[in-house]
Order: C-alpha cells, then structure tokens, then sequence
C-alpha cells in the first residue's frame, strides 16, 4: 500500500509537474531558501540571503483554486445548517457541515483557496550569483527556491482503505445556497474520521508548491575539469571568478542553471 505522501504526490503530480510538493504539508518555503539533496533527502539549508544574494520579487499572480478527488473513487456531499442528513453522525443539525467518503484505498482530496504565485524577477540575476558562490561555497547539491506558491487555505485527505470517510465541519455563515468542493478549504475542522491516512486542514495560510533551480547536470564538473578544484583565496582576498563564466551565465541563464521538476524531486522530500 502506498503510504499517505505517495498518494499525494501522484494525486498533484500532472497539474503541477514542473513544481516540488511541500512535505510536511504545513513547512514553511519562501523565495530564496536554499535546499541540500544528499542522498535522497532535501534538507533546509538557510537563504540566498546568507550567502550575500539578494533578488528582486514580482508581484504575486493569482491562480484558480486547486481541486482534485480521485475520479469516481470521492464522493462529497454537504450538510445545510439546520437540516438533518443521514449518514451524519458527529455534525450536530444546526451545523453546516460536508460528508467525504472514499470508496477505495488511495483516493484523494486536495482542495486548495486563494492561491498566488511569487517569483524572482531576474533570472540571469540568479544565475550570475550561483556561479559567484560556486566559486567558493555553492555546488551541485545546493538547490534555491525561485517561485513559491502560496494558498490562503486548504484541506488534504486520503483514504488508508476502502469505506474511510470524514465529516467536515464548515465555517458558519459561507454561502450555504452555493456549497462547492473549494468550501471543504477555509475555516474547516474534522468532526469525525474513519478510515484516514492523511488528515489535514489549514486556514492560516501555506506553501504547497515550490520551484526550485540548480546547477546545470555537468556544469560544475566541467567548471572543475577547466580551471581546476576551488581554491582558498591567499592574501587579502579570495580567487577571483574567472569572467568568462559570469559573461556565460548572463548571456545564457539556462547555460548555467536548470529547474527541476516533480520527477526530480527525491522521494523523501523536505525534512528539518
């Protein structure tokens, strides 16, 4: 059976293959953290600001709400306040409220609200500044966050076997007359769960999606293979970089660094 991130990550993995999952579901990511992959984990590894770097930021561009149940597999039906439904058992009448049921194992419901993305304006800005820190502390696994996107709200559930089901308590006063499955993100609490391998809900705000760019497969070894290991600087100050790898990373970003995707992304994800 697969375990409740796998499920996840293959759940959102078409929408958003050209972005990394958060996980834990609730870690914080901002624009320029840095990340270390080292075998087969993603650990923090401070800021681009800690290294010196600073980048300019666009302004945020908003996406639709993010909605996926496992096709024929997730049912959703919402209570109104006031009103009895069968099959309800924890939500008192006066509440309004939502009944998932999964009828399978590894079904999914991922509702995302208010979602916005914000990234780095100035790519080649990044990239001249990789090859600055590759020359005395940045290497192929360092890894730095360009766009994040950022959601007001959202609830994840996935079902540990078949017949799992929830039933989810709903902001009082939302538009009762027009209930959607993006109302099931926001102000909602569990109020019974059976069956569940992930349980999760959020109103405080979260990442769930990053991008993240590196050094280009094979450009540090060849930056090695041409002007030779890095060396400390002697005297008063460091070895400087040699121009032409700055000149090739402003004429050519992509030359020099590259953004990985979900299938880039190893499998034990981000971990403090």
């Amino acid at each position: 059976m697969k375990k409740s991130y796998e499920v996840y990550r293959d759940a959102v993995r078409d929408v958003w293959r050209g972005w990394w999952t958060t996980w834990p579901l609730s870690q914080p990511v901002h624009l320029g953290d840095v990340f270390h992959v080292s075998d087969s984990r993603v650990r923090p590894a401070g800021a681009l600001s800690d290294r010196g770097v600073t980048f300019a930021a666009r302004g945020g561009t908003p996406h639709n709400h993010y909605m996926y149940a496992t096709q024929g597999s997730v049912s959703v039906r919402f209570k109104t306040a006031g009103v009895a439904m069968d099959g309800v058992t924890a939500l008192a009448v006066a509440d309004l409220g939502a009944l998932v049921t999964f009828e399978k194992d590894e079904s999914a419901l991922i509702v995302y609200r208010g979602l916005v993305e914000n990234g780095v304006t100035d790519e080649r800005a990044v990239a001249e500044a990789l090859v600055r820190l590759t020359w005395e502390t940045w290497d192929d696994t360092l890894l730095a966050v360009t766009h994040v996107i950022v959601a007001e709200s959202g609830t994840v559930l996935t079902a540990a076997g078949t017949g799992a089901s929830a039933e989810l308590r709903l902001q009082a006063g939302a538009g009762q007359a027009q209930l959607g499955l993006a109302d099931v993100a926001g102000r909602v609490s569990v109020a019974r769960a059976k069956g569940l391998g992930l349980e999760w809900t959020n109103n405080e705000g979260c990442t769930p999606f990053f991008r993240v760019v590196g050094l280009k497969k094979g450009w540090f070894g060849k930056v090695k293979q041409d002007y030779g290991p890095r060396q400390p600087g002697r005297g008063a100050g460091p070895v400087p970089v040699p121009p032409a790898l700055v000149e090739d990373a402003h004429e050519d970003p992509r030359s020099v660094i590259e953004v990985l995707g979900a299938d880039d992304q190893p499998f034990g994800t981000t971990d403090r």
